[in-house]
């Protein structure tokens, strides 16, 4: 003989309710508000590599006189930048900071786009374009940082080194961006969801 009972309210026909019910209601928002942001860093990222591109195929750095006026006091002169940036060149730290920055940008743009449409793979396309960003961008900035330190003041060369962790820093924040929407449940819930046909029996 069993032991085992159960209690049911008033009104209950036991059916439990449709997993359904418990699922987080789909937010449309929140990815296209993230398309948005990651739309205007990847402009920002793609500005960026065209100069450092045009950088890499200048025979003279065109600014120069004016980034040295901020360091007169660490005795940098015009031809000291130059040869800076002669040293860069040939590094290949332009081109590989440039190249990384405008094809990541770009593909951010369009994974933007796609993400913007609810579309689950411009997740994955933002993501590419951000990891592109980050790795070229982070190993560009520190050969130049290196190449700044054979040249420039110890002055310039840290102000080198803080603007490569910057961008390192900016670059981490567009990867997190872009993987927010499938870390997010409701968000994840709008980018996959599904049509589901319940037929109801008589």
């Amino acid at each position: 003989m069993s032991d085992s009972f159960s209690i049911r309210m008033s009104g209950d026909d036991g059916i439990a309710p449709p997993m359904e019910a418990f699922q987080p209601r789909p937010d449309e928002k929140g990815p296209k508000t993230v398309a948005i942001v990651l739309v205007m860093g990847a402009i920002l990222m793609v500005l960026v590599g065209w100069g450092d591109i045009g950088n890499s195929t200048a025979i003279e750095f065109q600014d120069a006189e004016r980034m040295v006026e901020g360091y007169q006091d660490d005795n940098l002169s015009v031809d000291d930048y130059q040869e800076f940036h002669r040293l860069v060149k040939d590094d290949g730290a332009y081109s590989i900071r440039g190249y990384s920055l405008l094809l990541g940008g770009t593909a951010v743009v369009i994974g933007a786009i796609m993400l913007f449409k609810l579309k689950f793979s411009g997740v994955i396309i933002c993501l590419g374009g951000s990891i592109t960003g980050l790795v070229g961008g982070v190993i560009g900035s520190m050969r130049m940082a290196n190449v700044s330190s054979q040249v420039l003041p110890e002055q310039v060369t840290q102000i080198n080194e803080y603007m490569s962790y910057l961008c390192g820093a900016c670059m981490m924040m567009c990867v997190a961006l872009a993987a927010l929407p499938v870390l997010n449940t409701a968000a994840r819930a709008a980018l996959v969801q599904k049509v589901t046909l319940v037929v109801e029996e008589e």
